[in-house]
């Protein structure tokens, strides 16, 4: 007996065929389907909704119009915070440095206070009178004699003379001046240190040129070696420190050869093996005197005249021979360049300024310790050294300045040719 069920249309549909079976799975199915996405979104929702709530930096709502709220903790921190940054402020206010400016110390003078004062070649009577010093005017004491008898003074024509201490009145000495044992060949033409003298007379116009001031012969003292030309314990300044050499040689594709300060220090003279310039030492402003060519490569060893007139300076001629080393001459007044004349077949080389303008020079074949000292004058002509010369400062010592101290140099045949080199 067929049970009702199946008599029934439900009965029917599920024993109605295949198809209609087929149908209601796929309708259940889809069911499932989008009742199973709808499940994962609503977790995901809830998901990140907890994730934010933990992140959330919760804040207190202000009313508008009312300071926020601040605890006594907070205060307290804040006024500790305020006395710290106060104790700061016046440390700063306490520790500030005025820097005042270092006054220049007077430079060492005479005067000539009751008659006019004599003005002497040497240091002692028996030098010939050079000049006067009229009463009332000053002069900058430059060096002083061994006993402390006479003054070097340098005197507004460019010249030095020496006037007898007991005849003149002095201020402003200090332990800077140094010893001078130096005969009348220092009365020559000077870097231009300046005179403080009250007028442009203050040396009369009976001051003679150098060659009439000499002394007669045989009236000279005997001059101690290694007597200093200046003071040789100044303070000084390195030629690189300037500010006119670190801007120069950043310029520059080689590195310099040598350099030197002028007298006066406001130029340096620098070559680098091409050319040869002068420096403004404070300005970096630059002058080419002299550019390598067919003829002649430059080799260094610039050095100033003590007047500040002349450089000279070492090359070599570049085309082939067999005595090749040279020294030439810069007359710095208009660049004229000329070249020392050589004795025959001999080469010339390490020059050192003697105190009154003349160029001491090594001669040589083929080894220099075998050559012999010769004396030049800026004529460019010279014969063999002979007796005692009052040397400038070397190329070494005019890297400072002041200068360090020349020397004087007596031409002995057991020393070195070129002693006088580096002394």
């Amino acid at each position: 007996m067929i049970h009702p069920f199946w008599r029934s249309k439900t009965g029917q549909i599920i024993l109605g065929g295949c198809g209609t079976q087929v149908g209601m799975v796929m309708t259940f199915g889809t069911l499932f389907v989008i009742l199973a996405f709808c499940a994962i979104c609503a977790s995901t929702n809830l998901a990140s909704l907890s994730l934010m709530q933990q992140i959330e930096v919760p804040t207190t709502p202000q009313v508008s119009g009312q300071p926020p709220s601040t605890s006594p903790e907070e205060i307290n921190l804040l006024r500790v915070k305020l006395g710290s940054l106060a104790e700061k402020v016046n440390a700063v206010q306490y520790t500030t440095i005025v820097v005042t400016p270092t006054p220049t110390p007077p430079r060492p003078m005479i005067t000539a206070e009751t008659d006019a004062v004599n003005l002497r070649s040497g240091p002692d009577t028996i030098y010939p009178k050079i000049g006067r010093l009229p009463r009332g005017e000053s002069l900058q004491i430059v060096g002083r004699s061994g006993d402390g008898a006479w003054w070097l003074v340098s005197a507004p024509n460019g010249q030095f003379a020496w006037a007898a201490n007991d005849a003149v009145v002095t201020a402003h000495l200090d332990n800077s001046i140094p010893v001078v044992t130096i005969p009348a060949l220092l009365v020559q033409a000077s870097s231009g240190a300046p005179s403080t003298g009250t007028g442009s007379g203050a040396m009369s116009a009976d001051f003679v040129a150098p060659a009439e001031a000499a002394s007669p012969a045989g009236s000279l003292p005997p001059l101690p070696a290694g007597t200093p030309t200046a003071a040789a314990n100044a303070s000084r300044r390195y030629v690189q420190d300037t500010l006119g050499y670190k801007q120069f040689v950043r310029r520059l594709l080689l590195p310099t050869v040598s350099e030197s300060y002028s007298p006066d220090g406001s130029q340096i003279a620098i070559t680098e093996r091409i050319k040869l310039y002068t420096v403004a030492t404070d300005s970096g402003t630059v002058r080419t005197l002299l550019a390598d060519d067919d003829a002649i490569t430059i080799i260094g060893g610039v050095v100033w005249s003590p007047d500040g007139q002349y450089l000279a300076f070492v090359a070599d001629k570049v085309a082939e021979c067999q005595y090749c080393r040279q020294v030439g001459l810069v007359r710095l007044s208009d660049g004229d360049i000329s070249y020392l004349e050589p004795p025959p077949s001999s080469s010339v080389d390490r020059p050192r300024w003697t105190q009154d303008g003349r160029l001491l020079v090594t001669s040589f074949s083929d080894n220099l310790a075998e050559g012999a000292a010769y004396i030049y004058d800026i004529s460019g002509q010279g014969q063999p050294a002979s007796g005692t010369y009052v040397l400038s400062s070397s190329h070494d010592g005019q890297k400072w300045l002041p200068w360090l101290p020349g020397a004087v140099w007596q031409v002995d045949s057991a020393a070195p040719p070129d002693s006088y080199y580096g002394e």
